[in-house]
């Protein structure tokens, strides 16, 4: 959603509500929020911390998911050099809080995917794999976190600025059609 609204924070805060309703409730819309949001200012901000507290501005100010981001926020103006006792004030602080599944040692709340993807953006601090690498390790729901952290990062910093290394397997495959389709991703591009 953020995606289709560049720049309009708003709007995207209004469709991501809208869609969040249809399949999620609670927090897991607000994630939806929060991530549209982010992806939204990417496009307006040069700087990581403004465009996460922009995005904050999506989130209802006694909402649990946006107290678990003012939290990685403090935690990294305090304690910037070390991503993982961040992480371990969230495991501490958050994570048997509303366990998403009941009886496993998981929890993939939306709360913490959100915050897992502001650890990966604050501590990676503009670098591509230290983001993706940060996001992955803190765990749980670990494919979705680093990608949207990743591409968040993209949007703010451009496509052109995305290392080599990530985008040639991705250069093969642009003029392959997608199965059953006459469309590729050179072609929606």
């Amino acid at each position: 959603i953020g995606f289709m609204c560049p720049g309009m924070p708003q709007t995207a805060n209004k469709m991501a509500d809208y869609m969040g309703h249809i399949m999620n409730y609670g927090d897991g819309v607000y994630g939806g929020a929060f991530v549209a949001s982010l992806y939204s200012e990417a496009y307006l901000q040069n700087d990581i911390r403004s465009v996460i507290e922009k995005a904050l501005l999506s989130l209802p100010a006694e909402s649990g998911y946006r107290r678990i981001i003012e939290d990685v926020i403090a935690f990294h103006q305090e304690n910037p050099d070390d991503w993982t006792k961040c992480w371990q004030m969230l495991e501490d602080k958050w994570a048997r809080a509303n366990i998403c599944n009941p009886g496993t040692k998981y929890n993939i709340d939306a709360k913490l995917n959100g915050a897992y993807i502001v650890i990966g953006l604050l501590y990676g601090e503009g670098d591509i794999n230290r983001t993706l690498e940060i996001s992955t390790r803190c765990g749980q729901d670990s494919d979705c976190n680093p990608a949207s952290a990743a591409g968040i990062l993209a949007t703010i910093q451009g496509y052109s600025q995305i290392p080599e290394y990530w985008m040639k397997n991705l250069r093969e495959v642009e003029d392959m059609d997608f199965a059953f389709t006459h469309t590729s991703l050179n072609k929606v591009y």
